[in-house]
């Protein structure tokens, strides 16, 4: 085993352990979610239920009144009202606990992501000292400004700047032939830009253009890392919430998913539309946990028309339908590469 295979296990297990990470600390906000619909309904009954009492005690009073007295009826339309109100009570409980559930969970990914980036960047850090010291004549080091630049953002938000473009400086006066020419302007990132601008005169003056940048060594790609970004196929979801869904759509943004989402507020209408997306889909899902029983049955009745099979996902958070999405479409992708390499 050498030093490159030990840094594979030691980045697949740091993988694992954040993933087990993510995985309880989800149950975790589902447990909470849980309580807090019993919550918000326990409150939405107690200020309620009183209201409606103190409305229909009036009501009594009314009893040997005459029938169509104004206020009585008044009264009689608020009973009506306040009932159906605590009739919808444990769905408003679960919107209400469902916003906080989402919000958590985007905290939760969103930290997620910020701790892989930070990695990413200090891995980047690696790659570009090395690309410097790589250097071995006075135009291609100075040309690295170009690459370091692009990564300014990244190398500033890690602390990781001073030292790259010190490194720059002394690398360019060590391939100088003329003594030290470089030196610290300002700040580091004014150094930087001097610099940058030197290279871009330099390119201007000659035929070939060294075009330095640094390699993935360190780093596991290219860009920053984003869980959805190498996802791509067609996703049509049954059931859901419109909260769920943007919530879902913004997480997939820089990915080539195209997501076709048919909610139970949309109505019945958009699921009639569906069955044209779902012959040619990649991924079916159907979201027990917030899908209306008139919805499931079309979908079920349309999936069997084009004889697909859809997953059944019993969730109203946003982080089980993420983890479907990506998991369905790898998968999809897995087969059309084992079919494609199958002989003939």
């Amino acid at each position: 085993m050498d030093i490159s295979e030990l840094d594979d296990l030691e980045t697949s297990v740091q993988d694992l352990l954040a993933v087990a990470q993510m995985e309880l600390e989800t149950k975790r906000l589902q447990q909470q979610r849980d309580q807090q619909v019993e919550k918000a309904l326990l409150e939405i009954q107690q200020r309620l239920e009183p209201l409606l009492q103190q409305v229909e005690g009036m009501l009594v009073n009314y009893a040997s009144e005459a029938s169509d007295s104004p206020i009585r009826k008044k009264l009689e339309e608020k009973a009506a009202d306040i009932r159906q109100q605590l009739a919808e009570a444990p769905s408003k409980a679960a919107q209400i606990a469902d916003r906080l559930l989402i919000l958590n969970e985007e905290r939760l990914l969103d930290a997620r992501v910020a701790e892989q980036t930070a990695q990413w960047q200090q891995a980047l850090r690696a790659d570009l000292l090395e690309m410097i010291a790589e250097q071995e004549d006075f135009f291609s080091a100075t040309d690295a400004s170009v690459a370091i630049r692009a990564h300014l953002d990244d190398l500033k938000a890690i602390g990781g700047l001073a030292d790259v473009v010190d490194a720059l400086i002394a690398r360019i006066n060590a391939c100088s032939e003329e003594g030290p020419v470089a030196k610290l302007r300002g700040s580091h990132e004014q150094t930087l830009n001097f610099i940058y601008g030197k290279a871009l005169e330099n390119r201007s003056r000659i035929d070939y253009v060294p075009n330095v940048q640094p390699r993935t060594r360190h780093r596991t790609t290219e860009k920053p890392p984003n869980p959805y970004t190498q996802l791509e196929g067609k996703v049509v979801i049954f059931g859901g919430h419109d909260r769920l869904e943007t919530a879902v759509r913004n997480r997939l943004r820089d990915s080539d998913v195209e997501l076709i989402w048919c909610t139970a507020q949309a109505g019945l209408q958009i699921a009639e539309q569906g069955e044209n997306h779902v012959r040619n889909a990649d991924l079916v899902l159907i979201i027990t946990g917030y899908a209306s029983h008139s919805l499931t049955e079309k979908a079920m009745r349309t999936m069997q028309r084009v004889g697909k099979s859809p997953e059944m996902i019993n969730t109203t958070g946003m982080t089980k339908v993420l983890e479907a999405i990506e998991l369905g479409l790898k998968t999809k992708l897995l087969e059309r590469r084992f079919n494609f390499s199958k002989p003939a």
